[in-house]
């Protein structure tokens, strides 16, 4: 190569200018530094190079760019890109910019001094680019080889097939470990001559690329030599990487083409590992969402089966089966305890259970975090089934045992336990879906425990209740169902929880059951009220409040209630509240609520129309309505129409009052 061949190196970073310059001069090169590429272009205005070496990441012109310009306006010079990561898009495109090739930082001295080397050899030979098959093989690998859409054995066997190929391997092989990051590996796929090289050679150089940053190559020239008499003269391997540790090795060998594997070889053979390392990390990721997903459609048909009756004891036998169905256990219980309420206690135990086995370890284990007089009526009483098992279990083992406590269920106690005594004494690891699936067991026990009690009558009354009071008016009847699918539809509009949906609804359908105190010669007069007749009328979201308040369960909406009828501008009732001192789902329903007042029908009026009621949210933003919440109901009313709204909202079975 030539002696005094001039080089410039471009970056934003003084430390690295200076350090190449500094390896480049004891080479007896002359170089020159340019800050950013706009410079570069200045100084090849007055200078020729024979090669420049420049970062891809710069203010102004980065090095892709002045790639492609120094390929169109001085083709004789070479030029290698620094960047701080390799990857399949970056060194595609760097070969299209018409880059010979590119460094990834950070790198040594000996990787400048081989790759500036190299680029000028090739270059005194007149090779004014770098021929790309191998890019090509690798673009055609990341689009053409989709696992998603193929067996993995059918993608390890296509991708073996394309590293042979593309690297004019006599073999090649991959190995995958049983787990990332784990040092243990198996062979998943070959092609082409294996026997060449013996099961020892695979083995020791699979593994020693496996525990290296760049991969591993053996020929006569490299530190790692490869015993004589094996027909082959030149590995390479590399690890293939994933964010939880290698997945396992791809390797190649040769043994007629008269050529070893080189650096660049390894680098590029990285990135097909790279790219067969995304692929099978989403594979990985995508088959165990389906897992996942077979498993909780399972669980949500078990739910849905869970909670399709009230009556306590179909409830505990729909549970037991499902639960069977999914779960290998050796005893399922539940215990629910509540002020005045006769304790509910329920086990499932296999029937070759030893008598004194739930008086050790396990006794212990639900001593830890439950009532010791819960544990003692939930062994010692209630109903106990048994069912037959062939599955082996040493009973002196400690159990595995899986603790639900429903004390967040509502106004009472209690647990779910599922339970196995393992052969081993090894902890066993219990599926995901478990605690799913015992939570959906919990909530339909609980609904009917529940069921059982005067809570759950009273709850009905009072919904039964307030229909009343809509049918008190005939062109009221469906204003609670109205003002329920308007808001639920508001709060939908600002992304609102589900749960303060559900809650939403409840408030709109009960928001008016005030009106059962109100004197229907009131409430359906025909002409002006009164001032009396009005201060009447004004007690009704009080006296709701008072009706509602008693309930535990309507503890949650209770205000919404209340305050419904507040004007953002404080000239409401009952209390003239105003602005953000009303509650914001009772600034909520006071929209809803007056949008159905204004496009529905009155005894002494009809209504006055859509458009009339949207101009009147509109210009009442900021004065009786929150203009946030007016804006949201705008918007709602700009994509479907009023009778869309309330159609919607019946198909969705919403129109009552539900609890959780």
């Amino acid at each position: 190569m030539t002696a005094k061949a001039r080089i410039l190196v471009v970056d934003d970073d003084k430390r690295v200018r200076t350090f190449c310059r500094e390896v480049l001069e004891l080479q007896d090169f002359l170089v020159e530094e340019a800050e950013n590429g706009a410079k570069a272009l200045k100084i090849l205005e007055k200078t020729s190079f024979s090669l420049i070496l420049s970062d891809i990441m710069m203010p102004d012109i980065g090095g892709l760019d002045l790639a492609s310009k120094v390929k169109d306006e001085y083709p004789d010079t070479f030029v290698i890109l620094i960047t701080g990561h390799g990857s399949i898009d970056m060194a595609k495109d760097a070969i299209q910019r018409g880059a010979f090739d590119f460094i990834t930082k950070p790198f040594k001295m000996i990787e400048l001094n081989q790759v500036v080397d190299r680029a000028l050899e090739v270059r005194e030979r007149q090779l004014s680019v770098l021929h790309s098959s191998e890019l090509k093989d690798l673009y055609d690998l990341t689009v053409n080889i989709n696992i998603s859409k193929q067996s993995l054995q059918t993608y390890l066997n296509n991708l073996v097939s394309s590293l042979k190929k593309t690297f004019r391997g006599d073999s090649a092989r991959i190995y995958l470990a049983d787990e990332p990051g784990k040092f243990s590996l198996f062979r998943k796929a070959g092609s082409g001559n294996e026997e060449l090289l013996g099961e020892e050679i695979w083995e020791s150089s699979s593994k020693a690329a496996l525990v290296s940053e760049r991969g591993y190559l053996a020929d006569g020239d490299s530190e790692h030599l490869l015993p004589e008499n094996t027909g082959v003269f030149s590995v390479m391997a590399v690890p293939i990487p994933s964010p939880d540790g290698n997945l396992g090795v791809c390797m190649v060998t040769r043994s007629r083409i008269p050529a070893s594997f080189t650096i660049r070889d390894l680098k590029l053979m990285g990135l097909f590992s790279a790219q067969a390392g995304n692929q099978l990390t989403n594979y990985s990721m995508a088959s165990y969402l389906r897992e996942q997903a077979d498993n909780l459609e399972k669980v949500n048909i078990l739910a849905a089966q869970f909670t399709s009756s009230l009556d306590t004891s179909q409830v505990l036998s729909s549970i037991s089966r499902g639960l069977k169905a999914m779960v290998e256990f050796d005893l399922f219980g539940i215990f629910l305890s509540g002020k005045d309420m006769i304790p509910l206690s329920y086990m499932l135990v296999r029937s070759d259970i030893p008598d004194d086995v739930l008086e050790t370890n396990f006794r212990t284990i639900l001593e830890k975090t439950q009532n010791s007089n819960d544990i003692r009526l939930f062994l010692d009483s209630g109903i106990r089934d048994s069912f037959a098992s062939a599955r082996i279990v040493d009973w002196q083992n400690c159990p595995v045992v899986d603790i639900l406590d429903l004390g967040e269920f509502g106004s009472f106690r209690g647990m779910i336990v599922l339970a196995s005594w393992p052969k081993e004494k090894t902890s066993a690891r219990v599926p995901s879906y478990i605690p799913i699936l015992i939570r959906h067991a919990a909530a339909a026990v609980s609904n009917a425990y529940l069921f059982e009690t005067s809570e759950r009558n009273y709850i009905q009354a009072i919904s039964a209740l307030a229909s009343a009071v809509d049918a008190k008016d005939p062109y009221t009847h469906n204003h609670s169902r109205n003002v329920a699918a308007y808001v639920s539809r508001i709060a939908a509009q600002l992304k609102l929880p589900s749960r303060e949906i559900a809650l939403l609804n409840n408030a709109a359908m009960l928001h008016d059951i005030g009106k059962i105190g109100i004197p229907e010669v009131i409430l359906n007069k025909e002409s002006s009220l009164t001032q009396e007749e009005y201060r009447i009328i004004k007690t009704h979201p009080e006296v709701g409040y008072n009706i509602l308040r008693p309930v535990t369960a309507f503890g949650s909406f209770i205000d919404t209630v209340r305050y419904h009828h507040e004007r953002f501008d404080g000239k409401g009732y009952p209390f003239g509240l105003s602005g953000e001192d009303i509650p914001f789902h009772a600034r909520m329903l006071a929209v809803a609520d007056c949008f159905d007042a204004m496009t529905s029908d009155r005894i002494y009026r009809d209504s006055p129309g859509v458009d009339f009621a949207i101009e009147e949210i509109r210009k009442n933003r900021g004065t009786q309505f929150d203009p946030k919440i007016g804006d949201a109901l705008l918007s709602v009313l700009e994509k479907i129409t009023p009778e869309d709204i309330i159609a919607a909202y019946i198909s969705m079975g919403s129109n009552q009052v539900t609890f959780s």
